[in-house]
């Protein structure tokens, strides 16, 4: 498997720091974002824990579960994810200050390619927690793979009405904040020219996923990227912005 990738992030235009972190690892056919959340510097330190946990999992078990079928990978993700839960969750019991911390967890592997080659090779599987997103972008049209864990996506599909809408960034799952959590494993087949975009809220919430589609539809994915965050920072840029975009070249 063939793959392009870029990706950019920002702090953005009210931010002090970045508490988003990401992996791009198209040997490995991985592809991570995390948005932090907690206190201080709580975020930034679940984000970056999320990511190099579970990036070193993979590394470590890559050859293994190239041989395995879809259901035991689907177990692999969610175990790696929770993995990097516990590991959280341990830091802030020993840091007080840092009680409460998680990240959100966006995570696409596809099998890479090399000598690991199997029928299940062209199979793409997400692992997913919390509102950061995963879009696929395939012959012009936008489908968002992931289902926000938010507090306004439940009681909008629930069809529950309140008279105040809750805040958009009040999340019901969370890599960290306890032991395990739930995680969302879909996979589907991939086609010649998919593109995946992973972004933080950062992006999503400023940017229309038919912005989205025009501009994959009518620019090259690195211009594309680049000129995504301008636009979200453009248009006031309150949190940290990451995208991630990749290409499957067959």
């Amino acid at each position: 498997m063939q793959f392009e990738s870029h990706y950019v992030s920002h702090k953005g235009m009210v931010r002090e720091s970045n508490q988003d972190s990401f992996y791009c690892s198209p040997e490995m056919g991985l592809f991570i974002v995390a948005d932090g959340i907690g206190g201080k510097a709580g975020g930034e330190i679940a984000s970056s824990m999320a990511v190099q946990v579970i990036s070193k999992i993979f590394e470590e078990n890559l050859t293994h579960i190239m041989g395995m079928n879809r259901a035991y990978r689907q177990s692999f993700i969610s175990e790696a994810i929770n993995s990097a839960s516990l590991k959280i969750y341990e830091f802030s019991l020993a840091h007080p200050q840092y009680r409460g911390m998680g990240t959100t967890c966006t995570l696409l592997w596809i099998p890479p390619e090399g000598e690991w080659e199997t029928r299940y090779a062209t199979t793409a599987l997400i692992g997913h927690v919390g509102d950061s997103r995963c879009y696929l972008w395939r012959y012009g049209y936008l489908y968002q793979m992931t289902d926000d864990h938010s507090l306004i996506n439940e009681q909008q599909k629930s069809g529950v009405l309140l008279k105040y809408a809750p805040a958009k960034n009040i999340i019901t799952r969370c890599v960290g904040y306890q032991q395990e959590e739930e995680v969302d494993t879909p996979m589907h087949e991939i086609e010649k020219g998919d593109i995946y975009l992973l972004c933080s809220d950062g992006l999503s919430n400023k940017v229309e996923p038919y912005e989205l589609s025009a501009m994959l539809s009518n620019k090259d994915l690195k211009t594309s990227i680049s000129d995504l965050v301008n636009l979200a920072n453009e248009r006031g840029g309150e949190d940290n912005i990451t995208l991630l975009g990749v290409k499957i070249n067959l």
